[in-house]
């Protein structure tokens, strides 16, 4: 089996099973996270605990420059059409909550760190990532990949504040717990 970042996920082409067990290699063109999982609960108040020694794990490696295995993501490809195109779209099972915390890890870092010309290229990557669950949740990921801030404030705060923040979005389970995420990767 293959391991791959979460980059490469959305970035190169990945060895899959198709069918009928062959391996083949496919670029994935969005990973979408269907209605049957549920809301994003890392992020959630409740889950202080797991979100700090996740967050911790991954800050290590990064400062290490060693590898830390997330255990595998699972799910299907499906080919889909869109705007007349056929597209590849991972559909996960299991991994939701990993793929989505690292998709808030990288957009963070990507524009604390990045110059504008990286930052928009990690952004059209990041744009693949989406949330079928709620309209809402794949709107609030398709505008953060749009945003750049100045962290003079904490993230949740600053997101709040901005001219396409509704306010139906802080009713949102899964925006409310990538909030609290953002908060604790900037802490």
């Amino acid at each position: 089996m293959n391991k791959y970042s979460f980059k490469d996920i959305l970035e190169k082409n990945i060895e899959v099973q198709d069918e009928h067990n062959n391996e083949i290699s496919i670029q994935l063109d969005k990973i979408e996270i269907p209605k049957i999982q549920r809301d994003y609960a890392q992020g959630r108040e409740s889950q202080g605990e797991v979100r700090k020694r996740f967050l911790n794990s991954i800050f290590e490696a990064l400062e290490t420059k060693t590898e830390i295995d997330m255990d595998f993501i699972y799910g299907s490809v499906k080919e889909v059409k869109v705007n007349n195109k056929k597209i590849n779209m991972f559909i996960p099972l299991d991994g939701q909550q990993r793929l989505t915390t690292l998709y808030l890890l990288h957009w963070y870092i990507g524009t604390k760190e990045l110059e504008e010309q990286q930052r928009i290229k990690l952004n059209s990557l990041l744009k693949k990532f989406t949330y079928e669950t709620r309209t809402s949740s794949r709107r609030f990921c398709e505008k953060l990949t749009e945003t750049t801030l100045f962290f003079l404030k904490k993230p949740s705060e600053e997101i709040k504040n901005l001219h396409w923040f509704y306010k139906s979005y802080k009713q949102d389970p899964t925006i409310k717990a990538m909030l609290n995420m953002l908060d604790a990767i900037n802490e």
